[in-house]
């Protein structure tokens, strides 16, 4: 005999016994445990209790079965502690001692008094022959269960013979609902409830989250009034002076008197099954008071208006909402500024510049028909002996404007020379750009709008393309030793460079105002969590903190938004693993660069995506894994792996703080399971990271570390985070905020050193 504890999200816990060795769960009804939710497979799981150990195997099912967040392919052993998602619904096992009487029992707590209802004025119908089952649908409701069907392997009580009542003829009373071809209202006893006692006071509606009794409310004389009566609350009897007339149907919970048989021509309805609208209307539940509809009498109304007035329950509060998980406690909500993030303006070109492009654009229309240069080659572009004939044909056509006087006095003669060359055979001026190791990031929005990036800051660069056509070809050469072609069927290129430089461009269809691209080179300098702390990105302790998490083999998600330094954060954090560990990173272009002699690098391809690149790196046997910029469906790939094939993982996806990027993380990994359940991706994601950076920009184009959480748990809705540092700003800087995390005092077993006083505000 063992027992299945069920609770549905956002509703109550279920307790069912069973006394046989095997039940089945699904969606249709023949399965033991009925789930109707349309995420439930018609038979999904079956539960054995085998030798004393509880096995759930998965029958095949559509959208899957998962024990504590993991989907379960074969037959797999459980304990009482172990929670089973299926759908909507999470289930746990346990023994249950003792005997029942049937295939299945419902086992819950002695429900509260709920609260009286005012009597119907017509009573529901009589229990019909065979009504075993009309009994069952009633405790059912009364027990707030669904009520259950008779099937085949659930034996149905037999019918209850009673006296017939004799009619209210024989007692000098009108007609009664009876008479009309309506059957009397059942009896407490015939719901399995004692007769009702002594009158008491109205119980007040009960509230998730409040005791389940409560005391009886003063009386308006400013007395308790005496004990509640039935069990179920029963309304109290009304005095003779206070009777409902004649034509009114009895209280629902008072037991009809033996009567003599009723007369043939008031006789009731031959027995038959009743229709669906004839069943009993269950009772609502205590917490819901519900007064059913009645029509009030025509006869007598100054006695109905002397009833006493029945007060009105008071409004119950609004549920809180359930905290789920180990760990798992109510976070105060936290305000953390977000980073200031500036435009680049930049002033108009000098007229003196405009007028020395457009004597670039008209040498360079020159060159190119005397050489026909179209007809040259991407890939000889680069030939020494080209390069020498198309600088003299430049000085020429240079020395040809001096001596007509069309070449102004102020525009440099090499200076002109140098950037025609460059337009025509190279990057025009990408050329000196790319040439400076001080700039690690080069943004053209228009041919007369270049700017560049430097210390983390864009500023102008006071260049500029002659032509839109000049640009596009400049696209073209810098993705032509790849194989890329750039045309109108391939009006956009994200690719790496063989030099490591990220190139992501746009030209015409797509790009409306003109060519546009981005060129972010590698970072060569070896960033450490020791720079970082010079750069001001982070305190001292924010630093020990993060190196002792990694030390630690936590793993860590930076988060922030697009193009704020992720990367950099995250190569700081590859700096702090020791040497020696197999470090292995997964990206969808390759732009981390790590000063590793023991370093593996990953990046997609058109026909392999991240999640098959993951999957591989796993099977490389890594020691740390590093998953850059997560995306797409691969999230749930890389949550389950970071929960039990790696530890001491890094990641870094988008997200303004800790629970947006946990809910984006979740979002995507719902994209490669449609019919995975959020909570068992959320209990997934929570197990498998321990700690989220959040990062940011400043509009001084310093990398800053805005907030370290620790992931505890999830919630009902969201994840339970706290917050162990923060930038304050101004002058508080960087502080703790005095929480410790969980897993700080094991460190030292570990022979890891964790000082605690990092933690103090």
């Amino acid at each position: 005999m063992f027992a299945i504890v069920l609770t549905e999200k956002g509703g109550e816990q279920r307790r069912l016994v069973f006394n046989k060795p095997e039940i089945t769960i699904g969606r249709v009804q023949g399965n033991d445990i009925v789930l109707p939710k349309g995420n439930v497979s018609k038979r999904h799981a079956r539960v054995l209790l085998k030798d004393g150990k509880f096995i759930i195997v998965d029958l095949k099912s559509t959208n899957g079965t998962y024990v504590n967040g993991r989907k379960i392919t074969t037959p797999l052993v459980v304990k009482e502690a172990d929670k089973i998602y299926i759908g909507d619904f999470i289930m746990g096992v346990e023994e249950s001692p003792g005997e029942g009487g049937g295939d299945s029992d419902i086992q819950q707590p002695t429900p509260p008094p709920p609260a009286p209802m005012p009597p119907p004025r017509e009573p529901p119908p009589r229990e019909p022959p065979g009504g075993g089952a009309s009994n069952e649908l009633l405790r059912a409701a009364l027990s707030h269960q669904s009520p259950p069907r008779p099937t085949a392997e659930r034996p149905v009580a037999a019918p209850i013979e009673r006296p017939p009542a004799p009619s209210p003829m024989d007692r000098g009373m009108p007609p009664s609902p009876m008479d009309r071809g309506m059957p009397p209202a059942p009896s407490p006893m015939d719901r399995g409830m004692p007769p009702p006692r002594e009158p008491g006071p109205l119980a007040a509606p009960t509230a998730q989250g409040e005791p389940r009794t409560r005391p009886p409310r003063p009386a308006p004389g400013g007395t308790l009034p005496p004990p509640m009566g039935g069990a179920m609350g029963a309304p109290p009897p009304v005095p003779a002076t206070m009777a409902p007339p004649p034509m009114a149907a009895p209280p629902p919970m008072a037991a009809p008197p033996p009567m003599a048989a009723p007369p043939p021509m008031a006789a009731p309805p031959p027995a038959a099954p009743p229709p669906a609208a004839a069943l009993p209307t269950p009772i609502p539940p205590a917490h819901q008071p519900m007064v059913p509809p009645m029509t009030p009498p025509p006869a007598a109304p100054p006695l109905a208006a002397e009833r006493p007035t029945i007060p009105a329950p008071a409004p119950a509060p609004a549920a809180r909402p359930r905290l789920v998980g180990a760990g798992a406690r109510k976070v105060a909500a936290r305000a953390i500024a977000a980073p200031l993030r500036r435009g680049v303006v930049l002033e108009p070109l000098d007229p003196k510049v405009i007028k020395m492009l457009d004597l670039q654009a008209q040498m360079l229309e020159r060159v190119r028909a005397k050489l026909d240069l179209d007809r040259i080659p991407v890939e000889r572009l680069g030939d020494e002996e080209l390069w020498q004939k198309t600088e003299r044909a430049i000085v020429d056509l240079v020395g040809g404007l001096e001596q007509s006087g069309e070449l102004p006095k102020y525009v440099d003669r090499d200076g002109l020379i140098k950037e025609t060359i460059n337009e025509a055979l190279g990057l025009g001026p990408l050329e000196d750009l790319l040439a400076d190791d001080k700039i690690d990031e080069i943004r053209v929005d228009r041919r007369d709008r270049v700017l560049v990036g430097k210390d983390g800051a864009m500023r102008g660069s006071g260049r500029a393309f002659s032509s839109d056509d000049v640009l596009t070809r400049v696209v073209e050469r810098l993705v032509a030793p790849l194989g890329v072609t750039v045309d109108d069927d391939h009006p956009v290129v994200d690719v790496r460079l063989r030099d490591g430089s990220r190139l992501t461009a746009a030209v015409a269809p797509a790009s409306v105002h003109g060519p546009c691209l981005v060129l972010k080179k590698p970072v060569r300098l070896k960033r450490t969590l020791g720079d970082l702390v010079g750069a001001n990105a982070l305190s001292s302790p924010m630093a020990d903190f993060l190196a002792t998490c990694v030390a630690a083999r936590r793993n860590i998600a930076v988060c922030g938004a697009a193009g704020v330094g992720k990367g950099s954060l995250l190569a700081a954090l590859v700096g702090a693993v020791v040497d020696g560990e197999r470090v292995i990173t997964v990206e969808d272009v390759a732009e981390l660069s790590l000063d590793r002699e023991d370093w593996l690098a990953l990046e997609t391809r058109p026909t392999v995506g991240l999640g098959a690149l993951v999957a591989s790196a796993l099977r490389l046997r890594p020691d740390r894994l590093v998953v850059a910029d997560l995306r797409g469906p691969e999230a749930l790939d890389v949550a389950s792996a970071f929960g039990a094939a790696v530890d001491g993982a890094l990641v870094s996806l988008t997200g303004d703080g800790a629970q947006a990027a946990l809910a984006r993380w979740v979002a995507l990994a719902q994209l490669g399971a449609p019919g995975a359940a959020e909570p068992a991706v959320r209990e997934l994601i929570a197990g498998a990271c321990d700690l989220v950076v959040h990062v940011g920009r400043f509009a001084d184009g310093t990398l800053r570390v805005i907030a370290i959480d620790e992931v505890l748990g999830v919630r009902e809705v969201g994840f339970d985070t706290q917050t162990l540092f923060a930038y304050r700003g101004g002058d508080e800087g960087f502080a703790a905020t005095g929480a410790i995390p969980r897993f700080w005092a094991e460190l030292d077993g570990r022979g890891i050193p964790a000082d605690p006083s990092i933690f103090k505000t």
